[in-house]
């Protein structure tokens, strides 16, 4: 297979330039490096289908890259577009959305099938643009846009499909006989096809994402792409064969498999030896000082024992390397699979076992501490903290006797609620997994960052909460939540500028937690207000 389909035409809603074409990491726009991932593929006829602004694509004609101007754009939607490609596909072709923003890997795993339609599944995004997918033994089922129609949330298509010549010759007999201009490529393909020409590849754990508006745009370059950065970057093998030969000093391990899978401040591996796979993580920058390695040796292993955590072969509080288990097709969730149902559930159950487990970890993980240990931690690194932190330091200090006055209860806490420390085993199982920050704190602490990471809908609040407390909320557990949302905030803000100062880059990620933490300060304010002049109207 050696032609490429990138679809580019439509008009953007909310950018005077098209969204494909705005660079998001230095000169590096996605045509570029779409292209880029399609040329170190071997592919040699590339097809980029433009309309909107289409004169600002002219610089990528080449040799091998081909403009096909639809002009109408307007009134067209993706079938429209491809179809303007009859008289350049003469076989199998990768069909690619302009718009979308993946691993090189989803290229090559389509690349290397022989022949035939594969379409390309991830899991849900919760960008609330997905295209659901269902599948039954292998083949794809369903494709809908429409929640109210998805009996089993399995996925999300991305937008990278394999489709055959024949499969597109009857696409484009549909597309003559058509009387709705707006057809998508994806559900005429899907009346042209049989369930068993829809294949499909499930890419788990990939990194990935759509740009449909300015705020996607945003999450690109602040966030996806700092990721991919993170997980691509090259890897210093000969380190981690040596950190191999500590871990195993009777094994061979010069042919050990080390395969990089990502990780936000550490670094961590999937290595096989022996055809075992376990999970490597290396410490990243600025670490040191922030996490007391024997406090996290002993709470994890306390998870351990729980059942909550994998497995740990190997743990070194010196260097802070682990070595754990890997959980073979595990998902790691979203913060849209996080909010299913049954995830929230096991997840609700997951913290009353850590939370009533009476276990004493081995220390306490007081914020209002932790604050002032990454104040010296900014000064000795020489971090800057964000413009106007010195009056929003006293109100987030304030806090800690408002909270004194709701009472605090210490018990055992993970206090890194990630999303992406969720992982789910084929079997249904989820693990809580990265027990670096965790310590004896209050539980409406794990809770309000499990809230903050994955942007949880109000009524997903309330659902895990009945679940948690089984129907039984405490009235203070939401002012609680909200006190313990903006410690957080302030803390990893914090965090950020520390490893910045370190050498890494988080983006926005830091600015944007104190921002926010500005804006949950400012709705206590007015909530201790409405609550005084309510006591002083019944006084």
């Amino acid at each position: 297979m050696k032609t490429a389909v990138v679809l580019t035409a439509r008009k953007e809603k909310d950018s005077e330039i098209p969204y494909p074409l705005l660079p998001f990491a230095g000169e590096t726009c996605l045509i570029d490096r779409t292209i880029s991932i399609l040329r170190g593929s071997g592919y040699e006829k590339i097809i980029i289908v433009i309309g909107y602004r289409g004169e600002l694509f002219e610089k990528f004609r080449a040799d091998d890259t081909i403009l096909m101007d639809n002009k109408d754009f307007e009134f067209t939607a993706s079938m429209g577009s491809l179809a303007l490609c009859r008289n350049e596909i003469d076989s199998d072709f990768l069909l690619v959305e302009g718009d979308t923003f993946f691993e090189k890997k989803v290229v090559e795993r389509l690349s290397a099938i022989p022949s035939g339609n594969c379409l390309s599944m991830t899991e849900e995004s919760g960008s609330g643009d997905e295209c659901f997918m269902e599948t039954k033994s292998g083949f794809v089922m369903k494709i809908t846009k429409d929640r109210h129609r998805v009996i089993r949330f399995e996925g999300e298509m991305m937008g990278v499909s394999r489709i055959s010549y024949g499969t597109y010759l009857k696409m484009l007999g549909v597309w003559e006989n058509a009387q709705n201009p707006y057809l998508n490529y994806e559900y005429v393909l899907m009346d042209v096809t049989d369930p068993l020409d829809r294949p499909f590849i499930k890419f788990k754990n990939v990194i990935w994402g759509d740009v449909d508006c300015r705020e996607d745009f945003k999450k690109l370059k602040n966030s996806i792409y700092r990721s991919l950065q993170r997980k691509e970057n090259p890897f210093d093998k000969e380190n981690l064969e040596s950190h191999l030969k500590q871990i195993f000093p009777d094994k061979d391990i010069s042919g050990a498999e080390i395969l990089q899978i990502g990780g936000m401040s550490n670094k961590n591996f999937k290595v096989t030896v022996d055809g075992k796979s376990y999970v490597l993580r290396v410490p990243g920058n600025g670490s040191d000082g922030m996490v007391e390695r024997t406090n996290e040796e002993f709470n994890a292993l306390e998870a351990c024992k729980m059942g909550v955590n994998p497995s740990i072969r190997y743990f070194n509080p010196k260097t802070g390397i682990k070595l754990a288990d890997f959980i073979e097709n595990a998902e790691t969730l979203t913060a849209a699979t996080i909010q299913r149902h049954d995830n929230m559930r096991k997840i609700a159950a997951i913290y009353r076992k850590v939370h009533n487990s009476h276990i004493r970890l081995k220390n306490e993980f007081n914020i209002f501490h932790e604050m002032e240990k990454y104040d010296r931690l900014m000064e000795k690194t020489g971090a800057s903290m964000y413009e106007g932190w010195e009056d929003v330091r006293p109100r987030v200090k304030a806090l800690e006797s408002y909270l004194n006055s709701l009472g605090v209860d210490l018990k055992p806490c993970h206090n890194d609620a990630l999303y992406e420390n969720f992982i789910k085993a084929e079997d249904g199982t989820v693990y809580l997994i990265d027990w670096e920050y965790s310590g004896m704190n209050d539980p409406m602490a794990d809770f309000a960052a499990l809230f903050i990471e994955a942007d949880f809908e109000k009524e997903n609040e309330d659902y895990i909460l009945e679940k948690y407390f089984e129907g039984k909320v405490p009235d203070n557990a939401r002012e609680k939540i909200l006190c313990y949302q903006i410690l957080w905030d302030y803390l990893w803000a914090q965090w950020t500028v520390i490893k910045e100062a370190k050498g890494d880059d988080f983006g926005t990620y830091g600015i944007d937690r104190f921002n926010r933490a500005i804006t949950n300060l400012n709705r206590i304010k007015k909530w201790k207000m409405k609550l005084r002049q309510k006591a002083g109207s019944t006084g």
